[in-house]
């Protein structure tokens, strides 16, 4: 059973360099769906959502139930997929058969009874995370295929939870929810040249094999670019100083957010703001990364695996959310990719420190494989209240939620 990293890796960075400003994406909810078109595509769209996933077409419906079922496996995440199609559609059972084990449903075609089970869907397969499937139904909608994926993992060494007046950069003067902690391993803070310029990249690590990891640029370096060439260097390590060496060599201005304070011992101080960060992608806008022009344009069908209506993809989005607390981190993503016929009309001592007071970047890693699960990028984060005035946020570190669950 494998995850595909260095393939779900080479999605997830190709993405992130064609976005820009805050949000949160997970390329490895999208590289499953697009294995299984890849491999129910005729050309010239095979090729183009094979070189989307990094494998050929031929292999690329086995390794979408691979990762899916390796996914399910890792401890603190739940994956699943989706089916469901109208009887107009015609889906061949001995395609049904090859798609990774989940959920199978009929659509109606109407929109009033089929938008609430899509939606449950979501909301059950999240944890209540994401309350809306991404897609919108109607009798347009002949078949929808799609994912989700949540994850929760609780902090090695929680946070202190506090205001932080930030004095300088593009939250000066903002009283934030503030997130604080003083921890013995320096290396946790590892800093690097990239094609993107300096970075500064800070672990924390989660109970369950998963990791966040805090991802800081130069100023006015784009966040897109800055988070696509922290995607290797949090996944590998590779070509990075530690923060345990910038002590001993004493060059630490050079990188962004680091300094140096007086401390009992050597260590890291980090300090970073509490953050929930929503996104929507119309993955149509992106239409040449994700290998989708081809099967979403044209008069004719493209899926002729599926079945013998001729079928092209009209609706792709992701609908993600993310959240940074001081106790642990949850994120969520629905993604979805709907189908319709191409008959039917389109519509279109010293201690190093590090400190996260302006916009930054996260990526959330399981930790052995080096997958990243969840990229994003924070530009407003929450501003401070006293605890007895905090609204509850939905699905924030419910005692209710599993570690781990498999169906």
């Amino acid at each position: 059973m494998s995850l595909y990293a260095t393939e779900v890796n080479q999605l997830t960075a190709a993405w992130l360099r064609r976005t820009e400003g805050a949000g949160v994406l997970s390329g490895a909810g999208l590289w499953p769906l697009l294995a299984v078109l890849a491999a129910s595509a005729d050309e010239p769209g095979r090729d183009e959502l094979a070189a989307a996933v990094g494998l050929s077409a031929d292999e690329s419906m086995d390794a979408a139930r691979d990762v899916l079922k390796a996914l399910a496996d890792l401890d603190g995440v739940d994956a699943a997929l989706g089916l469901w199609a109208q009887q107009a559609a015609q889906v061949r059972p001995e395609w049904r058969d090859t798609l990774p084990a989940g959920t199978f449903g009929e659509l109606t075609g109407n929109a009033g009874a089929d938008q609430p089970v899509l939606d449950e869907w979501a909301r059950e397969r999240t944890h209540g995370l994401i309350e809306r499937f991404p897609v919108q139904a109607g009798p347009e909608l002949m078949l929808t295929l799609a994912t989700a994926l949540a994850l929760r993992t609780t902090w090695q060494r929680k946070f202190s939870d506090e205001a932080w007046q930030v004095s300088g950069g593009a939250w000066a003067g903002r009283r934030l929810a503030g997130l604080e902690r003083t921890t013995p391993d320096a290396d946790d803070l590892r800093v690097a040249d990239s094609g993107a310029g300096p970075l500064t990249l800070t672990r924390v690590s989660g109970d369950n094999g998963l990791d966040v990891h805090l991802v800081l640029g130069e100023e006015g370096r784009a966040s897109g670019d800055v988070l696509a060439a922290a995607v290797p260097l949090a996944a590998d390590g590779a070509a990075v100083t530690s923060g345990a060496a910038l002590l001993e060599s004493g060059a630490v201005e050079r990188w962004p957010g680091v300094s140096t304070v007086s401390a009992q011992r050597p260590g890291l101080v980090l300090r970073t703001a509490r953050f929930t960060v929503r996104s929507l992608h119309d993955l149509l806008r992106e239409a040449d990364v994700f290998g989708l022009r081809s099967v979403s344009a044209g008069d004719r069908g493209h899926f002729p695996a599926i079945g013998p209506v001729p079928l092209r993809v009209d609706q792709a989005k992701q609908a993600a959310v993310a959240i940074f607390s001081a106790t642990g981190f949850e994120a969520a993503a629905v993604t979805a990719i709907g189908l319709r016929a191409v008959s039917m009309p389109v519509h279109r001592a010293r201690a190093v420190a590090v400190s996260y007071d302006r916009p930054f970047g996260f990526l959330a890693v399981h930790r052995e494989s080096g997958l990243v699960l969840f990229a994003g990028w924070v530009d407003s984060p929450e501003d401070w209240s006293a605890p007895s005035q905090r609204a509850p946020r939905p699905g924030a570190m419910r005692d209710r939620l599993p570690r781990h669950t498999t169906e």
